[in-house]
């Protein structure tokens, strides 16, 4: 695995991870907060795993999601433990110098600015909570064999977040191509994947792509390049998909070792099964938590 904290993306805000990594290590007991939420629940299962793998003590709260938190009331993370971590990624996006942790370590979406091959200009964006927990389980336990197996999910919450709905993601670009270069996922264009979900995009032809997988491997490039072009083309004008998430879609499918399904599928999957009751969120959060710490895992 790349140091991922030494990237760019780390650039003005590695201190902060960093502190919250030799923190964890340098405690008798860590107490962790995180709703049932899925971006926060994969977050969670980065943290515990490298703390397994360290062998460090902790406990764990999972708290009702934020669907059912009233609007004002904020969570309670009274906690008897030597320090408390958790997990905010419902916060808006704050600058690294202006946050107040209120006694706690508080893993919150961070303002950063990144760079693009195509352009000289600075790219500003948001880090979000799952890449930031990435980082501090590769600092706590950089060769365990829980976090190693979680590192192709680092980039699954940026995916989650609403960034995409309105424009390019440089920062979701850049993770996805540090775990690419690292060989933790492969990308691969739609016609390449096996029986990926496509009600995810909306007015998507099925006919027609059912007919292009099968003409795909005898396809030149500018045959792939225009055939992909008339398959996207019903989708454009649908306003509840933006082009940046369509051509991530399309072009940019993510697939980790030899799962059937790619990854924007099984986030797809499980987001369609998220219990809408709050008694049934915390066990499906505990159960999916469960899976991701002993196989890696989201389905």
């Amino acid at each position: 695995m790349h140091d991922i904290v030494e990237t760019e993306l780390f650039h003005h805000v590695k201190y902060r991870v960093q502190a919250i990594a030799q923190e964890i290590k340098n405690c008798e007991s860590v107490a962790l907060f995180a709703t049932a939420d899925l971006d926060s629940i994969v977050s969670l299962a980065f943290l515990e795993s490298a703390m397994m793998d360290a062998k460090i003590p902790y406990s764990r709260k999972i708290l009702k999601p934020t669907q059912f938190q009233p609007k004002g009331e904020k969570y309670n993370f009274t906690t008897g433990a030597s320090i408390s971590i958790s997990i905010e990624q419902f916060e808006e996006t704050w600058m690294h110098d202006e946050i107040d942790d209120l006694g706690r370590s508080r893993i919150v979406p961070l303002a950063i600015s990144v760079s693009h091959p195509n352009s000289e200009k600075q790219h500003n964006g948001a880090l979000d909570v799952v890449v930031q927990c990435a980082a501090i389980a590769s600092l706590i336990a950089p060769n365990g064999a829980r976090v190693r197996r979680l590192r192709p999910l680092a980039g699954s919450g940026q995916w989650l977040r609403q960034s995409l709905d309105n424009s390019y993601d440089p920062v979701y670009t850049k993770i996805r191509d540090i775990l690419q270069d690292e060989g933790s996922i492969r990308i691969l264009p739609i016609p390449e994947i096996d029986s990926p979900i496509t009600s995810m995009i909306p007015d998507f032809p099925d006919s027609l792509y059912k007919r292009l997988t099968k003409k795909w491997p005898k396809m030149d490039f500018n045959q792939r390049q225009q055939a992909m072009s008339e398959l996207a083309l019903p989708t454009l004008s649908s306003p509840k998909l933006s082009t940046p998430r369509l051509e991530e879609l399309l072009w940019f499918r993510v697939v980790i070792d030899d799962s059937e399904m790619d990854l924007h599928s099984q986030i797809h999957s499980l987001k369609e099964h998220w219990p809408n009751e709050e008694k049934s969120t915390k066990s499906y959060a505990a159960a999916l938590l469960k899976r991701l710490i002993s196989t890696g895992k989201l389905i």
